[in-house]
């Protein structure tokens, strides 16, 4: 078909030509390539021609199958990784194939692999999508900057772009994943859920992961695990460290009184995640805390009007934070319930509600801490909240130790697990307590965490319980002093 090209040799302007002249008489319903179509392919390393030569015999076959490859949906990223592996011959074959109306499959053997590695790779691709995430949400809050698709996005999140639109290319699909926007919009909805069948298949061990919080857009725990679970991703740079170096930081200047500053504003953090100013400024100085006024501040924001419900600010009934609107009625962000708790009305400048990090990373999991932590009041313990500058995150008496955690996905807390327990090592007794909501979603919660945890010191040492299952425990006397 293509036996009178075989010399053929031109500049851009005599390829455009050729193009233009083959797609013509085969009727292929595309747009005519230009010369600058010619130039922004050559760009993108679609031809392979070596800089300053002629084009050639290969680059016809290069083009048409652009033309074709775009035309079933494929993007210029795609088609650049796939083009290179196959011989002029195969080409030929292929676009033959595909001129002549017959069924055709653009993968070369080359890039044909086992499921397990598929899967592998799948999985390394969520790595650096996860550690491309967090750098990114580093990068713009730092900055203030709105996400732009250019020179200056993370490599590790183009990399990881590059690497799952490969993947949906071998499993027989076209590219979803060339624009950064609707990735990071998918990132909202666990990995099952994305249009990518590896991603939902029963040993993809990914799978019920969101990588990022659907309601305030920031990273999630699990998000943060993935990314530095193989050591080489600055934990430095995450987010919840930051929030606990700045308050750290702060609360030195209270001398001994650090651990309790510490914890106490925490724990107002959890309580009163929605509240006027005057009020936070009230609660830092009944505490004698006015030196971490600044401070503390920062982690809250005017609570804008478009969050407003008929002019009102409404708190949830569970948790005590700002709803949001939510078709006819409002729900809550952290705990998704719909019992509003009281509607604040009149004068609501002065109206504080925590930032979305601090509800993701602190209020949110405190639901649960502050529930544990009530109920052993209430039976009169000896107990303690975020002890040590957060050596976990309930203490009962000095050898009890109860971390909450409300990770979604247990495979991701397993990891976690398994790198370290974190400072629950310094107590006789190590209770991990799993959120009662997560484990009504998944019934298996429990079982997968504890096959994946590593069945050897201290990993072995933890008791794995629901929220619920600790506060009856507690209120039954278990954990007597």
């Amino acid at each position: 078909m293509f036996a009178s090209y075989q010399q053929w040799n031109g500049t851009a302007e005599t390829l455009t030509q050729e193009l233009s002249s083959i797609i013509r008489q085969f009727n292929l319903g595309v747009e005519l390539p230009t010369v600058r179509t010619i130039r922004l392919w050559r760009s993108k390393a679609i031809f392979s021609q070596p800089k300053k030569e002629r084009f050639g015999f290969r680059q016809i076959l290069e083009g048409l199958a652009t033309t074709l490859l775009l035309k079933k949906g494929w993007t210029l990223v795609s088609i650049a990784q796939v083009l290179p592996k196959m011989s002029d011959l195969v080409l030929e074959e292929q676009i033959s194939a595909e001129l002549e109306g017959k069924d055709s499959s653009w993968l070369p053997t080359s890039l044909v692999a086992d499921h397990r590695q598929l899967l592998e790779r799948a999985e390394n691709a969520v790595v650096l999508l996860a550690q491309g995430i967090m750098r990114l949400y580093n990068q713009i809050s730092l900055s203030q900057k709105i996400v732009r698709q250019d020179d200056q996005i993370p490599g590790e999140l183009y990399h990881a772009l590059v690497k799952l639109g490969r993947l949906y290319i071998e499993t027989g699909d076209y590219d979803q994943v060339a624009c950064v926007h609707p990735v990071l919009a998918e990132a909202k909805k666990p990995l099952k859920k994305w249009n990518l069948i590896l991603f939902q298949d029963n040993k993809f061990k990914y799978k019920e992961v969101v990588l990022i919080n659907n309601e305030f857009s920031v990273p999630t725990s699990e998000c943060g695990e993935i990314a530095t679970q193989f050591g080489g991703f600055g934990e430095d740079n995450l987010i919840q460290k930051r929030l606990y170096d700045n308050l750290i930081q702060a609360t030195e200047r209270l001398g001994n009184r650090q651990n309790f500053a510490y914890s106490k504003i925490r724990e107002i953090i959890g309580r009163y995640s929605l509240l006027r100013e005057k009020t936070l400024y009230q609660l830092l100085e009944e505490n004698n805390f006015t030196p971490l006024q600044k401070t503390v501040s920062e982690f809250f924001t005017r609570v804008p009007d478009i969050w407003l419900i008929k002019g009102t600010a409404h708190s949830c009934q569970q948790c005590h934070t700002l709803m949001r609107p939510h078709g006819k009625e409002s729900q809550c962000p952290l705990c998704h319930g719909n019992q509003v708790g009281e509607k604040l009305q009149g004068d609501l400048g002065d109206l504080l509600v925590a930032k979305p990090p601090i509800l993701t990373y602190w209020t949110g999991p405190a639901i649960d801490e502050l529930r544990i932590y009530d109920t052993a009041k209430q039976q009169k313990l000896d107990v303690e909240l975020y002890p040590e500058l957060d050596r976990c995150d309930v203490a009962i008496g000095d050898k009890i130790g109860i971390d909450a955690k409300s990770y979604r996905d247990p495979v991701s807390l397993a990891m976690k697990l398994n790198r370290s327990i974190g400072g629950l090592i310094h107590y006789d007794t190590r209770i991990i307590a799993i959120s009662d909501q997560h484990i009504e979603n998944n019934p298996y919660y429990l079982t997968i965490l504890r096959e994946i945890l590593e069945q050897q010191f201290p990993q072995n040492t933890l008791q794995l319980l629901s929220v619920s299952d600790v506060i009856q425990r507690i209120k039954r006397g278990d954990y007597e002093n």
